[in-house]
């Protein structure tokens, strides 16, 4: 666990402090007991413990996702805004970016880009290609 404190982010103090604290997934996956029961959503860590009789899917449905990733079960479901307001309640940290050993001598970097090209690279080059072989076409029928 580690607690991060951020002030305003020109350097100034802006009187608003924000205190985060990181859970590690190995620590949040420990709290998986009927009595202890921590989730993990949208990179956010929840106590649920207390909302355990109350959760109108019944007990067992927090229980099965207990110490892991709850975020594709949570979204599945299709909460309202009002159990998603509700959730802010039971919030009592973040995970831990967690870095590999070559990453910990280099910063985080974003794939956003890597991957906007791979999706774009091959349609643009075929529509080229296309154009270009109709062009070819085109040309060999109107010398014919």
């Amino acid at each position: 666990m580690a607690t991060v404190v951020a002030s305003g982010g020109d350097g100034k103090e802006q009187g608003v402090e924000t205190s985060v604290t990181y859970y590690r997934l190995e620590e949040v996956a420990k709290r998986n007991s009927s009595k202890d029961i921590w989730l993990v959503i949208h990179g956010r860590v929840y106590d649920v413990s207390r909302f355990l009789d109350e959760h109108p899917g019944g007990e067992e449905v927090l229980m099965e996702q207990a110490g892991g990733d709850a975020t594709e079960s949570f979204e599945d479901v299709g909460h309202s805004s009002d159990a998603r307001e509700m959730l802010k309640q039971y919030y009592i940290g973040d995970v831990h970016p967690v870095r590999t050993s070559r990453a910990r001598r280099e910063p985080l970097k974003s794939n956003t880009c890597k991957s906007y090209w791979s999706y774009w690279i091959f349609p643009i080059v075929g529509a080229i290609l296309l154009g270009f072989l109709y062009r070819y076409y085109m040309a060999e029928s109107k010398s014919s």
